[in-house]
């Protein structure tokens, strides 16, 4: 049995989140038709995400609109929102992501990938998951009245 490689699972904390972990993982597309390699050929200025609170928006459920960056504006190290320049961090690595297409490559071309059928389907946006608010806490990490914020 082979071990799991650290360069791929990586113990990470923010600030106000709290402790989560990067994972690096890669999935191969097969090129079977035009199609398929015209939305492999998405440009970077194309992919659009929202910005997100992670102070006050996402754990509390609070409806900030911050607008939408695209991935070259977030690559690029700094977005504007509401008139003010932000730094950007990413939370994944290209150059980390290019070894791994490498690796998977190098696979795929001595033979010891093979592409099967899914073994499930990802879930759709619409597949109705339900996230839940982090309970407020005070500097101590003490949850606060014992309930969330907003009920």
């Amino acid at each position: 049995m082979k071990q799991m490689d650290p360069n791929w699972l990586v113990g990470l904390s923010y600030i106000g989140y709290g402790a989560t972990m990067a994972v690096g993982i890669g999935i191969p597309i097969p090129i079977l038709d035009e199609e398929i390699l015209r939305f492999t050929l998405v440009k970077d200025e194309d992919i659009y995400c929202p910005i997100v609170d992670y102070a006050e928006g996402y754990p509390y459920k609070k409806d900030i609109d911050l607008g939408y960056a695209n991935f070259k504006e977030l690559k690029s190290g700094k977005i504007v929102i509401n008139g003010r320049e932000v730094v950007t961090t990413p939370q994944s690595s290209y150059p980390r992501a290019r070894q791994i297409a490498n690796i998977m490559k190098e696979w795929i071309q001595a033979g010891r990938f093979e592409i099967t059928r899914p073994v499930a389907q990802l879930p759709a946006a619409d597949c109705e998951i339900e996230f839940k608010a982090i309970p407020e806490r005070n500097v101590n990490g003490a949850v606060l009245n014992g309930r969330n914020r907003r009920g």
